[in-house]
């Protein structure tokens, strides 16, 4: 365990006069605020013995195991919060093109699978407890404080679909941004999915960089531009039918390659800001600590680049899922 930030009186004022006294109160008191924000690292590196290849999506239940979902290999792997170690828990026997993962608050797995068509409730044992079969394409999906499972559409009129934890359709809500090209609005309003504490959530858009909130019933509550000294470009994309293939060229950055909240509101953002390809392949280092309004209250510089961060019982974990592979996690103050 490493201490990114200490202190001791005694460090700072080895013999305070009346005049210096004022002042070290005052910055003991800055720095009990900061220290508040900081953040303890265990490092845990997961390769070469891990038995994943490319852990694409991960998330972490509330008994606090993780669970892992290698689409390379179309499996689902655990790693257990008592014993650290890494299973495989679902084979591609249970799964066909698993896609996306989420845990509930129960502790049972959805995923989307059968390239975005269906979503399945899994079983401890991974059997299809449930299943909705889905009237438009999905690209993510992720479950609300409430139990209900948020989906964000790639097809369709709406940019979002909720249902019940029985699998009923609740509502649709949400307008994604239009481009010229169909592939250029698809592909563009992808993006990662964040449960708030009140059955909403907030969304993080691939293009433009903004992030929106959401209410549990579909209403906008906020949409800001996480702050950043990146420029971020317009996006260029060429859609090209040669005989009876089509050819896409795309040239996009990715602002917020991922994101987390905690049980305070305070969004966890991995800030890239490099073109699409570089940005998903090499991670970042640049953690940004955000306000629910995007204001920004910490920017950390870590010591690896992560592709994935994700908050839960107290603890921040951040995952890099190309080799060498790792797992850090934090403790939240």
């Amino acid at each position: 365990m490493a201490v990114l930030i200490n202190y001791k009186f005694r460090s700072i004022c080895p013999r305070p006069n009346r005049v210096h006294l004022l002042a070290c109160v005052c910055l003991i008191a800055a720095m009990r605020t900061t220290a508040q924000e900081t953040l303890r690292a265990h490092s845990e590196i997961l390769g070469p013995g891990a038995p994943f290849s490319f852990p694409e999506q991960v998330a972490v239940g509330p008994d606090k195991d993780i669970y892992f979902l290698d689409t390379s290999l179309s499996g689902i792997f655990v790693r257990d919060s008592r014993t650290s170690t890494v299973e495989r828990l679902c084979s591609t026997e249970s799964l066909r093109s698993p896609s996306d993962l989420s845990v509930d608050a129960q502790g049972q797995l959805w995923i989307l699978r059968q390239n975005g068509s269906k979503i399945s409730r899994l079983d401890r044992k991974c059997g299809i407890a449930g299943e909705i079969s889905l009237t438009n394409l999905a690209l993510r999906i992720a479950n609300s404080s409430f139990g209900e499972l948020i989906v964000l559409n790639e097809t369709g009129p709406s940019l979002f679909a909720l249902f019940s934890p029985e699998g009923k359709l609740l509502r649709t809500f949400g307008d994604r941004f239009k481009y010229a090209e169909e592939v250029a609005t698809n592909e563009l309003s992808d993006g990662h999915i964040v449960p708030d504490k009140n059955g909403g959530f907030y969304f993080s858009f691939n293009y433009p960089p903004l992030i929106r909130h959401y209410s549990r019933a579909g209403r906008l509550l906020d949409e800001f531009k996480p702050e950043s000294d990146v420029p971020i470009a317009p996006p260029n994309f060429t859609v090209r039918t040669i005989a009876n293939s089509v050819s896409v060229s795309s040239k996009y950055q990715i602002l917020v390659l991922d994101m987390a909240t905690d049980d305070k509101s305070r969004l966890y953002l991995l800030i890239s800001g490099k073109n699409k390809i570089p940005a998903l392949s090499q991670g970042t280092p640049k953690l940004v600590v955000s306000n629910s309004k995007g204001h920004i209250l910490k920017t950390v510089t870590l010591a690896n680049n992560y592709h994935r961060v994700l908050a839960g019982n107290g603890m921040l974990f951040l995952l890099r899922n190309r080799a060498p592979l790792r797992l850090d996690r934090y403790e939240i103050f």
